[in-house]
């Protein structure tokens, strides 16, 4: 598959190479007690490529974003990552030129693998249950009943 000789090269992915590419940054947020760190990713990416760095993050967050006090922090990363991956959701299937272009890197015509989606992924449950154990933690065992 070929993509058409007119994509300028800001539009083929920063990772695989492919076509049409859309930017993205994608936040991974890491809560400690009273302090937090972000990771950025940000790039030109391939539908499946740009899926798979948004499910990386994404699973990330959840794990580690929710062991202090500024877990907000760690909700905005996800809300302002859902609004991100549209971009990348919207785009068809990558396509690959003929010739690498120069610079190509060494996963060139290959795409990272999208993987589950995020809800089904067992990180999912670590949100759930702290926020459970906040409720039971916050209301006492009448809660339960």
């Amino acid at each position: 598959m070929t993509a058409p000789a007119s994509l300028p090269t800001a539009s083929l992915c920063g990772i695989c190479g492919g076509g049409p590419a859309a930017f993205a940054s994608f936040r991974a947020v890491i809560v400690i007690l009273i302090g937090f760190s972000s990771q950025t990713r940000a790039g030109w990416f391939c539908r499946d490529c740009g899926l798979t760095i948004f499910r990386e993050q994404q699973k990330f967050s959840l794990a580690a974003g929710w062991w202090g006090i500024p877990a907000l922090v760690t909700m905005i990363a996800l809300l302002t990552n859902a609004n991100e991956v549209d971009k990348i959701r919207r785009l068809p299937a990558p396509r690959h030129p003929a010739e690498p272009p120069a610079g190509a890197g060494t996963r060139y015509g290959r795409p990272l693998r999208p993987g589950k989606p995020v809800p089904h992924s067992p990180v999912i449950a670590i949100p759930i249950i702290l926020f459970g154990l906040l409720l039971v933690l916050c209301c006492g065992p009448r809660f339960l009943y």
